[in-house]
């Protein structure tokens, strides 16, 4: 064998023996280096870990309706409903109120008021909801107010968590409940024989204030950063 084919030969071992080299190296590198920068595969699969502060950006989807003048027994019906659109990309629905509010019209007798009795029926709304049912008299402004809460535990108010992004968030979802229509039937309690025979006329008539309101809200989250006082280290 002449010096070519030796040094041939000798080249070809050397690379053999750096590509096995190599491929045992490669997996070895590459499992370590999620660990090297602070990352495994939770946090890969859910985001970052650590503290954060979380913040909420709230608004509200408001409607109002006015009644016609109803009389004693008689019902009126009215319908939210809320679509996802209205809620938008990544919002969240917290809570859904009705109030129904009105004031004596009319002339009642002493001690009298007008009133109403409401019940909800919320069959066509997504998630398991129950309907509610309220009711009470027009001297006060707000003779009827039901109210569901979609998110247990919000609050609207910031805190720090520890954990990782996603599973923070996932704390405020609410997994698409509360879209469809949301009903509404009142029933009129008119005092529409209130006083009579003791000089006092009846209240033959009563508008109703009906208002809806849905609370939505997008979460923020920014890592808490400790810096350390260069005067105490």
């Amino acid at each position: 064998m002449d010096l070519a084919e030796t040094f041939q030969d000798r080249r070809s071992q050397v690379m053999l023996g750096v590509s096995v080299f190599f491929m045992f190296l490669f997996p070895i590198y590459f499992a370590m280096v999620p660990g090297l920068v602070g990352l495994d595969d939770s946090s890969s699969t859910s985001g970052p870990s650590g503290m954060w502060t979380v913040s909420f950006t709230e608004e509200t989807l408001t409607q109002s309706l006015t009644t016609p003048a109803l009389s004693d027994g008689d019902t009126e019906e009215d319908t939210f409903t809320i679509t996802e659109d209205m809620i938008g990309d990544s919002k969240n629905l917290a809570s859904v109120t009705v109030t129904i509010e009105c004031q004596d019209q009319g002339a009642v007798g002493p001690g009298e008021n007008n009133g109403v009795d409401a019940s909800s029926d919320v069959s066509g709304v997504s998630g398991e909801l129950e309907d509610q049912t309220d009711g009470g008299n027009c001297g006060n402004g707000i003779a009827a107010s039901m109210t569901w809460i979609l998110i247990d535990g919000y609050d609207g108010a910031d805190y720090e968590a520890d954990g990782t992004e996603s599973d923070i968030r996932s704390q405020w979802m609410d997994s698409d409940d509360g879209r469809g229509d949301w009903i509404v039937e009142l029933i009129a309690d008119v005092q529409n024989d209130a006083g009579q025979g003791f000089g006092f006329l009846g209240s033959d008539d009563q508008t109703y204030d009906i208002t809806w309101t849905a609370t939505i809200f997008e979460v923020s989250m920014e890592p808490v950063v400790d810096i350390e006082d260069p005067t105490t280290a």
